[in-house]
């Protein structure tokens, strides 16, 4: 009966320490939005991420449609990076651990436009 109890009580706790473990990461990109002038067209913008990892390890930043790899670092102190974004979409970027590949937090960067794409006409001809 007192094993089953550990056993329970060892459950229980340790999705807690997990769930603890993920609130300490920071992770923001500064714009979060980039504006293109029409729909469609890429969008370019100095991004700006930084992070806070709890842990001492091996990280690294991706662009997660592509799996492009940003940037990888060692440590667990505050780091920002500085990024030149090209798009015409909006992008998500993940922070993993090299180590394991577990996702440990994401931001989006949105892509906005000032105008939408001109609209075509039904026929080739125009009158005046």
């Amino acid at each position: 009966m007192n094993k089953i109890l550990c056993c329970l009580l060892l459950l229980i706790i340790k999705p807690s320490f997990a769930f603890a473990k993920d609130a300490l990461i920071e992770f923001t990109a500064t714009p979060k939005q980039c504006v293109a002038l029409h729909k469609g067209q890429d969008c370019y913008q100095n991004v700006t991420f930084q992070w806070k990892t709890p842990d001492e390890g091996r990280y690294c930043l991706l662009q997660h449609d592509s799996k492009k790899t940003v940037t990888c670092w060692s440590g667990h102190v505050v780091q920002q990076f500085e990024y030149s974004f090209k798009g015409s979409k909006t992008t998500k970027f993940i922070l993993i651990d090299q180590s394991t590949t577990d996702l440990l937090a994401e931001v989006k960067v949105e892509v906005t436009w000032v105008y939408k794409a001109p609209k075509q006409s039904q026929s080739g001809w125009r009158l005046f």
